[in-house]
C-alpha cells in the first residue's frame, strides 16, 4: 500500500520545512483574499486547522527521521501511515476552504482560489512524490473539489477550466510518476554504488584466498588497538601462527590441496576468534591473531586451544587422510615490548623458538 523505502521517505522528511513554508504562503494568500467574504469565525477555524496540521507534520517528520536513522522499519511504516492521514487531512482542510470561498465570495473569486490550489498542488508534487500513493490521494481530493466547484458555477469560463482539468489530471499523474521514478532510480544507483564501494573495500582488506583479513589491514587495525591499550593501560597480546611443514603439503599433495588447507584452517581459527580480536593471514602459511584485553597467560591458553583444534582436524586428499599441526609464538605488551612492531618481532622470535623445539607447540 505504502512504499516505505527509508531513503524515499527521508526525501519527504527533508522537504518538510519547504513544504510548510509553501503551505503558510498559500494559507496567507487565502486568508488575505477571503477575509472580507467568509465569516471571521470560519476563517479562524480554518486557520487553526492549518496550524494543527503544521505542528503535527513537524512532529511526524521528527519522529520519522529518528526511526529512519535507527533503521526501524516497523515504526517507519506506522509513521508513514500517520503521515498519509495528515496529508489527507490537509487536502480536506483546503477543500473546505475552497467550498467556503465558493459559498461566500462573489464570482470570479473562485478562479483566484483555483490558482491558489494549483500552486499548493504543484508544491505538494515536488515534496510528496517520493511517496507517490499519498500524493495521488491528496491530488485527487483537491482536484475533485475544484472540479465540483466549476461544475456548480457552470458558466462558459468554468466549463473551459473543467476541460483544462481533464487534460491537467493525466499530465500531473504522468509527471509525478516520472519524478518518482527519477527518485527511485537515483536511490537504486546510489545503493549499487555503495554496494560496489563496500565490495571494493572488502576486497582491499581481505585475503583473496582465505577471506580473512590481509596483512595490510591487520597491521592498520592492530596499530589502533595497541594505541588504545597503551592509553587505557589494558592488556593486549599477539599470536604468530605458522603451519608446520606446509611446504611438504604443497610438494606431496599439490598447491590445490595446500590452498584447501589454508582456507579450512582459516575458517576453523576464525570461528574461535572474538569480535574484539583481529585475525589475519599475513604470509604464505603464517597467520596473526591480536587479542584485545588479553594477558600473556591468557594468550597462551588461547594459543593452546588453537594448536589442539588444528591437531584434531582431519584433512584428506583423494580419500587419503593426513594431519597438520601449527606452532604458535606469543607476545604481550610490557615494559620492554611497547609498540606493535616490537610485539610482532617478539611473537616471531617465540615462533622461531617453537619451531626449533620440535614444532606443534606454543612458546
Amino acid at each position: 500500500m505504502y512504499n516505505c523505502d527509508s531513503k524515499l521517505i527521508k526525501l519527504v522528511v527533508d522537504d518538510t520545512l519547504k513544504a510548510v513554508i509553501g503551505l503558510l504562503v498559500g494559507s496567507a494568500i487565502f486568508v488575505w483574499t477571503y477575509v472580507n467574504f467568509i465569516p471571521l469565525e470560519y476563517i479562524l477555524m480554518w486557520s487553526v486547522a492549518q496550524v494543527v496540521f503544521i505542528l503535527l507534520r513537524f512532529y511526524n517528520s521528527k519522529v520519522l527521521l529518528k526511526y529512519i536513522q535507527n533503521n526501524d522499519s516497523k515504526k517507519i511504516k506506522v509513521q508513514v501511515f500517520i503521515l498519509s492521514i495528515l496529508i489527507i487531512y490537509s487536502s480536506l482542510v483546503w477543500s473546505v476552504g475552497a467550498v467556503l470561498g465558493a459559498m461566500y465570495a462573489p464570482s470570479p473569486y473562485e478562479f483566484v482560489l483555483f490558482i491558489i490550489i494549483m500552486g499548493v498542488i504543484t508544491a505538494a508534487m515536488i515534496s510528496l512524490t517520493p511517496i507517490i500513493n499519498i500524493f495521488l490521494v491528496y491530488f485527487f481530493i483537491m482536484i475533485i473539489t475544484q472540479f465540483s466547484i466549476m461544475v456548480y458555477f457552470g458558466a462558459h469560463a468554468h466549463i473551459t477550466v473543467i476541460a483544462l482539468l481533464i487534460v491537467y489530471v493525466p499530465v500531473v499523474i504522468l509527471l509525478s510518476k516520472s519524478v518518482y521514478n527519477n527518485h527511485s532510480n537515483a536511490i537504486i544507483g546510489q545503493r549499487e554504488l555503495e554496494a560496489h564501494n563496500d565490495e571494493l573495500k572488502e576486497l582491499s582488506i581481505t585475503d583473496s584466498l582465505t577471506k580473512v583479513y590481509n596483512r595490510r589491514h591487520f597491521f592498520e587495525a592492530a596499530q589502533t588497538l595497541v594505541s588504545i591499550a597503551k592509553r587505557e593501560k589494558s592488556d593486549i597480546s599477539f599470536l604468530m601462527i605458522d603451519i608446520d611443514y606446509f611446504k611438504n603439503v604443497n610438494d606431496t599433495y599439490g598447491h590445490q590441496v595446500g590452498d584447501y588447507v589454508l582456507v579450512r584452517l582459516s575458517q576453523e581459527i576464525q570461528s574461535m576468534v572474538r569480535d574484539s580480536d583481529i585475525f589475519a593471514r599475513i604470509g604464505g602459511e603464517e597467520f596473526a591473531l591480536l587479542l584485545h584485553g588479553t594477558s600473556l597467560d591468557g594468550a597462551k591458553i588461547i594459543a593452546e586451544k588453537v594448536r589442539l583444534k588444528v591437531e584434531e582436524l582431519e584433512f584428506e586428499d583423494n580419500y587419503i587422510p593426513f594431519d597438520l599441526t601449527v606452532s604458535v609464538g606469543c607476545s604481550s605488551l610490557n615494559e620492554t615490548v611497547t609498540t606493535l612492531d616490537e610485539l610482532y618481532q617478539d611473537a616471531d622470535k617465540k615462533l622461531y623458538v617453537a619451531k626449533e623445539l620440535g614444532r606443534n607447540r606454543v612458546q
